[in-house]
């Protein structure tokens, strides 16, 4: 692998991959300071971990990887990646943590930089990226629809991502994390950054999410750090992570598809001791909005409009949540 920078970096990004070695190097490539803008390599790190399966990630391709990747192969007994992201944690030497539970999900280049922007501003910054799925529709639906890796390795090498990271926008559709847009609450986020004291005040990744993929961990993590009373979201509405199409448990169309969510539902129930729903809290958008991505904010701001006017005819705050963190700070 690379040899670390011997300066401590500011943020440590946590990518978990099983089973995905092609896309998982796509989401490297995608974190690398080569693609990365107004970052250095000593800013950060990446931690690859890997869980053991019949395709595993090429170590020497990785090593060849500017900046400063870390790459770990387990043997995980179980088949939930909370293990994988608690081992990292515990590697990881940045103030901040940056965390993809699903290592299929390539981003835009000016993540790292905004991140950190929030992250050096704000302590209690909850950083979001907004995720998006690669081709015209939702994953699920891609054997229905015809959608395939072949299709998808077509889509990227027709906009030469690696060269302009935001043409990605031109070949995607929003995920089912933020169908709404960037002014609406997201049910949860699969790129996201914090303190690494905040996550550890949440109890890191709760190893009781023992279901493939994790089940509902991600959402776990995400509500738990949105309704921390000291967090402050804010969202990159010109950056994305975009998923490929890897034959996860609930991105792509599998069968039994409906009862596997309704069992991770179940289960974060259990866990969290009521219902889950989206935290209501009002972000603080941050970043560039290039043009492949106005479309995006052109929408958001239309769905946002009709859901403002529905919570003002009926009297009603559209981000109670933040209302609950006010009356809870000290007067």
């Amino acid at each position: 692998m690379t040899a670390p920078s011997p300066q401590k970096p500011l943020l440590s990004i946590i990518v978990i991959a099983y089973d995905m070695p092609r896309q998982a190097l796509n989401t490297l490539i995608s974190l690398a300071p080569d693609y990365q803008e107004g970052v250095s390599a000593d800013d950060y790190e990446v931690i690859l971990v890997e869980n053991r399966s019949r395709r595993n990630m090429d170590a020497e391709a990785i090593s060849r990887l500017p900046g400063n990747f870390r790459y770990f192969l387990r043997d995980e007994p179980g088949v939930s990646p909370a293990p994988a992201i608690n081992f990292a944690i515990g590697q990881a030497r940045g103030r901040f943590i940056g965390l993809m539970i699903d290592g299929a999900r390539m981003v835009t280049p000016g993540v790292v930089r905004y991140a950190l922007m929030a992250l050096r501003m704000d302590p209690g910054a909850l950083v979001a990226v907004p995720g998006y799925h690669l081709g015209e529709d939702e994953q699920q639906y891609h054997l229905a629809r015809g959608y395939s890796e072949e299709k998808e390795q077509a889509l990227l090498a027709g906009i030469d991502w690696r060269n302009n990271g935001y043409r990605l926008f031109e070949i995607s559709c929003w995920s089912g994390a933020n169908p709404k847009g960037f002014f609406q609450p997201f049910m949860e986020c699969n790129c996201l950054f914090m303190a690494a004291e905040l996550l550890a005040e949440i109890g890191n990744a709760d190893e009781r999410f023992d279901m493939p993929g994790g089940g509902a961990l991600n959402l776990y993590i995400y509500g738990a750090l949105a309704w921390h009373p000291r967090t402050q979201l804010y969202v990159l509405a010109g950056e994305g992570s975009f998923h490929q199409l890897h034959g996860g448990v609930t991105t792509s169309q599998v069968e039994g598809r409906a009862k596997i969510l309704e069992q991770q539902k179940a289960q974060l129930h259990e866990l969290l001791g009521r219902r889950y729903r989206s935290p209501t809290v009002e972000p603080i958008l941050l970043g560039k909005i290039k043009a492949p991505a106005q479309r995006y904010l052109l929408r958001s701001a239309e769905l946002a409009q009709e859901r403002f006017d529905r919570f003002a005819y009926n009297g009603e705050h559209p981000f109670q949540d933040d209302l609950r963190k006010l009356e809870r700070e000290p007067h």
